[in-house]
């Protein structure tokens, strides 16, 4: 009995002995450099193996999109405030702390005051809005989260240029406002080569490219799907703004063409050689020389070469 009472003892002697090595061994051990993401770094970020103290507070990060060198005395200090009084260091004399960051740009600002107006129903689908502020931008950060800019005040009135934002930018103390010009534009087709008279503009043709709306309101402008398909009436540049008096219905006949007239009713189909007397788009109205009658009758181009008269006993009498 008293010798596995002395084996027992023995045993759990070196399991603590093996403990308290195992202890000294998972020390903390300082981190040569840092990146967070967070206000607050904590034991964890500075140190590996931080174990119950992983999740402390050790001291504030540095601004956004920043980063600084923490010196050996200050990790120290921080660390024994919270009871971390023992810690490996790889021969460190300080630690190198960064912090992530979102840009703030223009770019970013501009459309958080665009989804506002959009929401005051004061920017239509088709406009897009730029903010003009006067001089660049300072180079600004903001923490990364979701929402790393927030837009908090917007003054503007519909008719006048002129506004004044705030903006609140996460893990910065003081608010951004911003006072300037606002300029609103529409997207409008440009020819992006030069086109003969006549051509059918195709999309390899065009480029949408933003004009003022003051300027789109005196000419007048036409969307993507306006410009597809279309004529162009006159010989253009390359570059060149196409407006609605630019752009016509491409002609199916022109005058003078040897065209087919069409007749139908029922089961009964007519057709009969003609010769255009004018110019059709597709739906135009057109007179035809009836070429076998020598009489001259009106209907609709329906396809390249091709008018159809209506069902009507006149019309077909006239034939």
């Amino acid at each position: 009995m008293k010798l596995v009472k002395k084996t027992l003892v023995t045993a759990a002697f070196a399991f603590s002995a093996l403990a308290l090595a195992n202890s000294a061994l998972a020390a903390p051990v300082l981190r040569d450099s840092v990146t967070i993401s967070s206000r607050i770094v904590t034991v964890g970020d500075m140190f590996e193996d931080a174990g119950q103290w992983a999740e402390t507070a050790l001291f504030r990060a540095p601004a956004p999109g920043t980063a600084g060198r923490v010196g050996l005395p200050a990790i120290r200090a921080a660390a024994q405030r919270v009871g971390l009084v023992e810690f490996e260091n790889p021969g460190l004399s300080d630690v190198l702390v960064s912090r992530t960051g979102t840009p703030v740009t223009e770019s970013l600002l501009n459309d958080l005051i665009a989804d506002e107006l959009h929401e005051r129903s004061l920017l239509p689908g088709a406009m897009s809005v730029r903010m003009n502020v006067g001089a660049p931008l300072p180079m600004m950060n903001a923490a990364d989260s979701a929402n790393p800019v927030t837009l908090t005040d917007l003054r503007y009135m519909s008719g006048s240029p002129t506004f004044t934002a705030r903006f609140t930018l996460d893990g910065v103390d003081e608010p951004l406002v911003l006072t300037g010009s606002l300029e609103f534009s529409v997207d409008a087709p440009h020819l992006t080569r030069s086109l003969q008279a006549g051509s059918v503009i195709s999309s390899d043709d065009i480029v949408m490219r933003p004009i003022a709306v003051g300027f789109a309101d005196s000419t007048g402008t036409l969307a993507y799907e306006d410009v597809i398909g279309k004529q162009l009436d006159r010989q253009m540049r390359e570059g060149v703004l196409l407006r609605p008096s630019d752009v016509s219905e491409p002609l199916l006949i022109a005058r003078n063409d040897e065209v087919t007239l069409l007749f139908q009713t029922g089961v009964m189909t007519l057709t009969v050689r003609g010769q255009a007397l004018s110019d059709a788009s597709m739906g135009d109205s057109v007179s035809v020389l009836n070429l076998v009658s020598n009489r001259v009758v009106r209907g609709i181009a329906t396809q390249p070469g091709t008018v159809e008269i209506g069902p009507a006993r006149p019309a077909l009498a006239s034939l």
